[in-house]
């Protein structure tokens, strides 16, 4: 039986060696048209403009990662200057993509805990770039490792807080952060009080028009009310690119408020929705002074008036240009969406192959990432102070009521009450849209600095409950 077994085995090796299962060799030209896949692959590319060769060698593999570092230093001193570090970030974490967000909108994983998670890292590689043809003359300027594809949640620091000691003290590289939307909250302002506040316009009083000024400072100047209010604003895509920053600015965030009430709702009507609290406009007024009404035997009378908004009253159409100038300590959640990404260290500015037109690696440690960051929707915990808009709220609306059409006629009843102190009251609602207009006109500019924002709460990478491991 065995004899029979062994016999029929070897016909049947002998049966598969006549087809074409059998290694064949080839011709180098037969090779040339032969597409397959590798595990390595070497790339070189050329750029004369740079007077530089790459040499990329890749890994076609996927890999999943999951890795926290206490402190990422590199270049620290060095030809870019002592006493401070090319990239300086503390408590880094790298995990999987978070599955959802909280009621903040910072990253959450469910019922999952983030540290059994993995980010996927596809095709990493590493990448030389060379100076010179000549073998005796080649010099290395610079390596680079990076992967196609990164697709995870990057933390840096532990805590949300004001003034953070970890996460990003200081970056070198190059990121877009994506076009998004946010919220901020107004502190409540008393408008007119401050010599920079004063607001002019025309009256006409007796059959005569005058020119009229607030007097900040003056017995009876209580200024108005400007209640704390919610705003809306989009941020724009922006670059953030740099060596050892340690803030981020972005410019050019715009938001319109459509109406801001300077007086009680006019009877049967409520304020607009997103105005916080109940203000109160009871005690507003402004103190104005013009040229007199009457002269009488050298006395000049009617020289001064109190104002008061009548119900209803409102600004529309603010439209602000807001700076928004944050720490990158404060920036800790950095979602990776199939971003490429790379860490480069070179002895001169590189702009290495396939990278964004400003993404120019500047002389030391480099850290940069491809695609637009989705940092979500920003929403500052703390009420920002508008006091440095109030001049030139002043100064649009003057603008408003300098005009022809917007003048205020008061009859006599009215100018013979003003001399018994009596407030002239008025509805008024003043559309500066025209004048802060972002093409034709110039927005009241705002610039907030360093706002904690609710969205950038730390999931711990660990389990048990640590904040780090």
């Amino acid at each position: 039986m065995k004899k029979i077994l062994l016999n029929s085995v070897i016909i049947a090796m002998c049966g598969f060696t006549g087809q074409g299962f059998a290694m064949t060799s080839l011709s180098d030209q037969e090779l040339s048209v032969v597409d397959a896949q590798a595990l390595l692959n070497l790339e070189k590319a050329s750029d004369s403009s740079q007077g530089l060769n790459f040499f990329k060698l890749s890994v076609e593999a996927l890999m999943e990662l999951n890795v926290n570092i206490k402190t990422l230093q590199l270049g620290c001193g060095g030809s870019n200057g002592a006493g401070a570090c090319d990239i300086n970030i503390s408590n880094l974490a790298l995990s999987g993509l978070n599955t959802g967000t909280d009621t903040t909108g910072s990253p959450s994983f469910g019922t999952t805990e983030r540290a059994s998670t993995s980010a996927s890292i596809a095709n990493p590689f590493i990448e030389f770039a060379i100076k010179g043809n000549s073998a005796a003359t080649r010099e290395i300027i610079g390596f680079r490792l990076g992967a196609e594809n990164i697709l995870g949640l990057l933390t840096l620091g532990t805590d949300n807080t004001q003034n953070p000691t970890d996460g990003i003290q200081s970056f070198s590289g190059y990121m877009k952060m994506a076009q998004t939307t946010g919220r901020s909250s107004t502190q409540a302002a008393i408008f007119g009080t401050a010599n920079d506040q004063k607001i002019s316009g025309n009256l006409k009083a007796l059959g005569n028009s005058r020119k009229f000024t607030s007097t900040p400072g003056v017995a009876g100047n209580n200024g108005i009310t400007v209640p704390s209010m919610r705003v809306d604003f989009t941020m724009p895509e922006t670059i953030v690119t740099g060596t050892r920053m340690s803030q981020a600015t972005v410019r050019g965030i715009r938001s319109t408020i459509a109406s801001i009430p300077l007086a009680a709702a006019e009877s049967g009507k409520t304020l607009p929705g997103n105005v916080m609290g109940t203000p109160n406009f009871s005690n507003d007024q402004l103190h104005v002074a013009f040229p007199a009404l009457i002269s009488l035997l050298g006395l000049e009378l009617g020289t001064e008036a109190l104002f008061k908004m009548g119900a209803g009253s409102s600004l529309d159409n603010l439209n602000l240009d807001i700076t928004f100038e944050q720490a990158l300590s404060m920036i800790h959640n950095i979602p990776l969406k199939g971003t490429g990404g790379y860490l480069s260290l070179q002895s001169q500015a590189v702009q290495w192959q396939g990278t964004d037109a400003k993404d120019i690696a500047q002389p030391g440690w480099w850290m940069s990432f491809k695609d637009p960051i989705q940092l979500g929707y920003l929403e500052t915990t703390d009420k920002v102070d508008i006091s440095y808009v109030l001049p030139q709220v002043a100064t649009a609306i003057s603008d408003f009521l300098l005009r022809p059409e917007n003048l205020i006629d008061v009859n006599a009843l009215e100018a013979v009450g003003s001399l018994l102190d009596t407030p002239v009251v008025r509805k008024l609602n003043i559309d500066v849209g025209k004048f802060t207009n972002y093409s034709t006109g110039t927005p009241a500019s705002l610039t907030l600095s360093d706002k904690l924002l609710n969205n950038q709460n730390v999931t711990s990478n660990c389990f048990g409950g640590h904040k780090f491991c």
